[in-house]
């Protein structure tokens, strides 16, 4: 019999005061007795507290943050450790880098890569501080392409970001753009409350029409927060803005915004952001569908072009972003997405079919099952051909999500979050098709 699936990754040992329970881990200044050095605080947040330390074994930069899982519920602990676990399984050079993370209930604390040129939000605010000092057009086009590739290849992965803004946008001095901070945001499958304002810390800019709508969060959402961001990179300034939720709302859900595009940018580079900026998601493109057009192929392409050319980025870096440029050629040639939309976001799709053999986690074992997608229902049975129990709607499930194979000890692990808080721990037989189960699912629910 199989073990249950662990939450947590590496365990330390529990002891009365946190800053004890990381002593071998974390340490001030100076120290060699600790895996990582202090150097100074970077700030904290809904999250908790991040720190920059230096790696003691090689004196590498690291960002190490340190969250309070007592605000969580059983739930989201352990969905954020399955999607943490996910996003350190992804390999791209626009996105944050995850090294390690250690356990300690009630805290977990992850070790990722640093960014040293500050946040993308920083650089906004500053310029329309200093008399509104606009970006240059390969500036913004640079910045907006490399994190099309970021948000892509997390969407080919299953994987919405969620919380996407400026904030969140990294820099580095020589140029390259890094997606961070995907674990931490609060899922967005209930309904706009102040626990969706609070999630944002503050008032909720980033907000698809949907999302006001009450619809379940989706990858159109992730697109449309990347279009808020690049109106902001053109203008300086946020596209919706209110008095409140409510006035914020009315200008998002009536496509009211507080300012117009500055005209010295290219109209093509306007209609990009006008059609991220689209009030209804099905006419809204995903990032597969971004890289269709021919605006932004050219920009990948000046963009690689622009890497190769500059003395500040490293042999091997140019080397993973042109893999990574490569990647996206050949999805956008191949991937049958990339050429219409795919379903209905925020609608239940009754057409979707799918069925395998799954084994479901119950208790301390794993039992085999016969599971079957269709007609707008869950069924699980024990033998194909056996009499049906009554299906579960998927209009009672949140999410679907995978379980990397560390957590899970096993490959092919996903994850079924219903609505009423309960979660189903699935195996797919082959475990290869555990990512059409996730497709499947979140096609029926309308999130893909």
């Amino acid at each position: 019999m199989a073990e249950a699936i662990p939450i947590s990754t590496q365990q330390v040992p529990d002891k009365s005061e946190v800053e004890l329970d990381f002593k071998d881990i974390l340490g001030p200044m100076g120290s060699n007795t600790c895996k990582y050095e202090r150097v100074r605080d970077l700030g904290s947040g809904s999250f908790g507290k991040a720190l920059l330390v230096r790696r003691v074994s090689d004196g590498q930069l690291l960002v190490a943050k340190r969250m309070d899982l007592t605000t969580m519920s059983e739930k989201d602990k352990k969905y954020a450790t399955a999607e943490i676990q996910c996003l350190a399984s992804c390999d791209h050079f626009a996105i944050i880098k995850y090294h390690e993370d250690y356990v300690v209930e009630p805290h977990i604390v992850i070790i990722m890569e640093f960014a040293d040129a500050g946040d993308l939000n920083m650089q906004i605010k500053q310029r329309a501080k200093d008399g509104f000092i606009y970006f240059e057009e390969h500036e913004v086009g640079y910045t907006i392409v490399q994190l099309a590739m970021a948000v892509d290849h997390i969407h080919r992965r299953r994987i919405l970001h969620r919380d996407i803004k400026g904030a969140n946008v990294m820099l580095m001095t020589n140029g390259v753009i890094k997606l961070g901070d995907f674990g931490f945001s609060h899922q967005y499958e209930s309904t706009v409350s102040d626990q969706v304002a609070q999630t944002f810390c503050g008032t909720p800019y980033y907000l698809a029409p949907e999302l006001w709508g009450h619809q379940r969060y989706s990858k159109k959402a992730d697109v449309w927060a990347m279009g808020v961001l690049l109106f902001e990179m053109m203008a300086l300034r946020r596209p919706f803005v209110g008095q409140g939720m409510r006035a914020l709302s009315e200008a998002v859900m009536c496509s009211k915004r507080d300012c117009e595009l500055p005209q010295h940018y290219s109209r093509s580079l306007k209609e990009l952001c006008n059609i991220m900026l689209r009030a209804d998601p099905n006419l809204r493109p995903s990032c597969a569908q971004l890289f269709k057009l021919p605006y932004m192929m050219k920009l990948l392409m000046d963009f690689g072009t622009s890497v190769d050319n500059s003395q500040l980025v490293s042999d091997s870096l140019k080397t993973k972003i042109h893999t990574n440029i490569c990647e996206i050629r050949q999805a956008s040639a191949h991937d049958p997405e990339a050429f219409g939309f795919v379903g209905h976001v925020g609608t239940v799709c009754s057409s979707v079919f799918y069925e395998g053999y799954v084994r479901k986690e119950s208790g301390e074992a794993w039992k085999e099952r016969f599971l079957v997608l269709r007609d707008g229902g869950l069924v699980i049975s024990r033998h194909k051909g056996d009499k049906e129990t009554k299906p579960l709607p998927v209009a009672f499930i949140d999410s679907a999500v995978f379980v990397p194979e560390k957590s899970a000890c096993a490959p092919g692990v996903f994850a079924i979050h219903l609505r009423d808080a309960k979660t189903m721990w699935l195996q797919a037989l082959p475990p290869e098709t555990a990512g059409i189960w996730v497709h499947k699912i979140q096609q029926s629910i309308g999130i893909s």
